[in-house]
């Protein structure tokens, strides 16, 4: 087999397991869900049990009438016509019987039916209720109407054919009688006085008249002797029936048909998990996110700068000082050197200087850029660089609260208009402390006591109150307030919303050095990313540096080919954690 051909069927079996494998915990929970239901459901459903019997009308040609063995020739459409016969009017006579006897409950939601098998003498009756008793009931009762109603129509043909074989038997003899009490006419008597003077000829006449006389009454006797013998049979087969129950039906045993919540739960288990990985596959089929590294590097074509990790909280309280999660920390330092080595390629062997204004969007509002910003500015803080974060959002500012710094009015908006001097309109992020304990997460240390003064952090917030935000970031002065923050700080970070969502941060695409995407696993959609990437290779904007993938699950880190230390730190140059 060509490798190729191989390669390709394994990228064919994970494209459509992978999604199912994603959602497998879901999966399960709609499979348990499903079964519990089901469980309960029919736990508490009315039961339904089935009993039957079955009634033999095959009895031999000398038990039948002769009335009935002309339709024994046809004898499978008989028993349909008896099976039909049994669904209909059998049927409605036991529940009418039921109703005289005030027994209704018994046939209350029960149903009552004949099947005739070809090339069988057997029609089998089965009933189902909400009860043992009263399906083995209803059975019975059927199949004993119908026998009775066979017996009747039976023993009321044997006795009309009974009265029709006596009434010919009476005219024979009525015949015979009649004839023997006739006198003699006058022919005959002329015939007896000429007999003497006719001599032979007189002989051979005589003999011609008694001939057919003689078999006439034999032949009356014959016909007698028939019927006799025939009224006879019919009188012997009166008390024998061609139909008969083979055998009664008995409430103990019944069957259940339902309910059985037990196969009724596994079945809907199984069900629920069909279903639901349908749908997962169908859903990741129509769902266009990015939900890999692989699949965010390929739709943005820029190269991964770093992957940060899913994880409860991004930034936790340490003291005085927020810090970036001890998950987070050699993901942050891993853009950081990004960020140093990424200015570009070396021109007459002198290496450029490391970008200083850098601005962070992302493709969809909710990627997490802020917390990744916020993050960062620690990380490089911690690390002894001078750190200022410009807020340029001013739809929806929430660095204040991430820095737990308190929401003022100012910041950027009163820097640009000249309301305030730009070191009056920061704020600054209190630094940990020499000797300061270090905040726990679950357990483990975060990171290492950074000595106050080694590095700083300061915010330019951004402002709700400002009415047009592309026009105030429009203003000459925007390009002027970077250059200066350019000289005075190591990094200056620019939080900026997505320009496919407003067109605030669109001024600010040419005036920055470097651009930084950052993209969440399972939320940056596809049509977003390549949107954006095309938005970012006009000439007019900066350079973009890379990619940082935000929410990458533990699985797709391995994958990719990203190791870490699984939350261990080194505090003091020792390796602790789990």
């Amino acid at each position: 087999m060509d490798p190729s051909t191989s390669m390709n069927q394994t990228a064919d079996a994970n494209a459509i397991f992978a999604p199912i494998w994603r959602r497998k915990w879901l999966i399960l929970a709609v499979g348990v869900v499903v079964a519990a239901g089901s469980y309960f459901y029919y736990k508490h459903q009315r039961p339904t049990y089935q009993a039957s019997t079955q009634v033999f009308l095959g009895a031999g040609a000398e038990e039948q009438a002769p009335t009935e063995r002309a339709a024994s020739k046809n004898r499978g459409s008989a028993l349909t016509d008896q099976a039909a016969v049994i669904n209909t009017i059998v049927v409605e006579q036991v529940r009418r019987k039921l109703r005289a006897e005030h027994k209704p409950f018994l046939a209350k939601g029960a149903k009552v039916k004949a099947k005739s098998t070809e090339k069988s003498e057997f029609i089998t009756i089965t009933a189902e209720a909400h009860s043992g008793k009263a399906a083995a009931t209803l059975v019975n009762l059927t199949a004993q109407a119908y026998v009775a109603r066979q017996k009747d129509k039976r023993q009321r043909g044997i006795e009309k054919a009974i009265a029709i074989n006596k009434r010919q038997l009476r005219r024979i003899e009525q015949s015979a009688i009649t004839k023997a009490e006739k006198p003699p006419t006058k022919q005959t008597k002329s015939s007896s006085a000429t007999g003497s003077a006719s001599g032979a000829a007189g002989g051979s006449s005589s003999s011609a008249t008694t001939t057919p006389a003689r078999s006439e009454s034999a032949s009356n006797v014959i016909q007698e002797a028939n019927l006799s013998s025939k009224i006879n049979q019919l009188e012997a087969t009166l008390g024998t029936a061609t139909a008969q129950q083979v055998k009664q039906a008995k409430p103990d045993g019944a069957v259940l048909l339902s309910p059985k919540p037990r196969k009724d739960a596994i079945f809907g288990f199984v069900l629920g998990l069909v279903l639901a990985a349908i749908a997962a596959y169908a859903f990741s089929r129509f769902d266009r996110r990015l939900r890999s590294l692989a699949m965010i590097e390929s739709a943005i074509g820029l190269p991964l700068l770093a992957a940060m990790p899913k994880v409860r909280r991004p930034i936790v309280r340490g003291g005085n000082s927020p810090r970036p999660s001890v998950h987070l920390l050699e993901p942050l330092r891993r853009l950081q050197t990004a960020l140093q080595a990424g200015a570009g390629a070396r021109e007459n062997g002198v290496a450029p200087s490391r970008p200083r204004v850098i601005l962070f969007v992302s493709p969809d509002p909710g990627d997490g850029k802020s917390t990744v910003v916020a993050d960062l500015a620690l990380v490089l803080r911690d690390a002894g660089e001078r750190v200022v974060i410009v807020e340029a959002n001013f739809r929806r500012p929430v660095q204040s609260r991430l820095l737990g710094l308190a929401e003022q009015q100012g910041g950027l908006a009163a820097a640009l208009s000249g309301a305030l001097d730009v070191d009056d309109a920061m704020q600054r992020v209190a630094p940990a402390l020499a000797g300061e304990p270090r905040s726990q997460e679950g357990g483990q240390a975060l990171a290492t006591v950074v000595q106050a003064g080694v590095g700083s952090l300061f915010l330019l917030a951004g402002d709700r109150s400002v009415v047009n935000p592309p026009a105030l970031l429009s203003q000459e002065a925007v390009p002027e307030l970077l250059r200066s923050l350019a000289e005075r700080y190591d990094y200056v970070l620019i939080d900026a919303p997505s320009p496919l969502e407003v067109s605030d941060v669109v001024p600010l695409l040419g005036v920055v050095e470097r651009i930084v995407l950052v993209a969440r696993a399972g939320h940056s959609r596809d049509a977003s990313a390549g949107r954006l990437r095309q938005l970012l290779a006009a000439p007019s904007c900066a350079p973009a540096l890379g990619v940082v993938a935000n929410f990458v699950s533990a699985g797709d880190l391995r994958r990719y080919g990203f190791s870490s230390l699984d939350g261990r730190s080194w505090p003091g140059g020792k390796l602790t954690g789990r």
